[in-house]
């Protein structure tokens, strides 16, 4: 089973409810895998898109057996407000946000690190760490997720 063939029988679901596949994580669990699946929209999904999709997606992965050969964990929601990115064309409207970032392999003696979006060109990505600015292919990272300012969130929602 690979997780791009599911997205890819997912993907006309989620778009049949008007909502668009942020991204798909398959997690290996103790007894049986889970399948999470990451919705959104233009005015944000909600709870009621959570569950038709996942009413939906319920029937059609049952239907069509040959990606799950046993009993799964089907969860299904918004990707958040520190949402994780799967695709590099995602992080096109988030420029000048901070993220926080999990290489695959150690850059400059780190593996982890705090940085601002600056650029995004195809799977090349610019951030600026620091006092440097570091250029990465989308690739290099096992992990990429909006570091959201709860501050300006606060004072923006008073």
């Amino acid at each position: 089973m690979r997780i791009e063939e599911i997205g890819n029988a997912i993907e006309p679901v989620v778009i049949s409810h008007g909502c668009e596949l942020w991204g798909v994580e398959l997690l290996r669990g103790k007894k049986r895998p889970t399948i999470r699946v990451y919705i959104d929209a233009i005015s944000g999904a909600t709870i009621d898109d959570c569950e038709k999709v996942a009413r939906d997606l319920n029937y059609e992965l049952a239907l069509n057996d040959t990606f799950l050969d046993q009993d799964y964990v089907l969860e299904v929601s918004t990707p958040g407000i520190d949402r994780k990115f799967f695709k590099p064309e995602q992080l096109s409207s988030f420029l000048k946000e901070e993220f926080d970032l999990k290489l695959r392999e150690i850059k400059h003696g780190k593996k982890s690190f705090v940085a601002k979006l600056i650029e995004v060109n195809d799977d090349e990505i610019l951030f600026h760490c620091g006092d440097e600015e570091m250029s990465l292919n989308f690739l290099d990272l096992d992990l990429c997720k909006l570091k959201p300012d709860f501050e300006e969130l606060m004072r923006v929602n008073k």
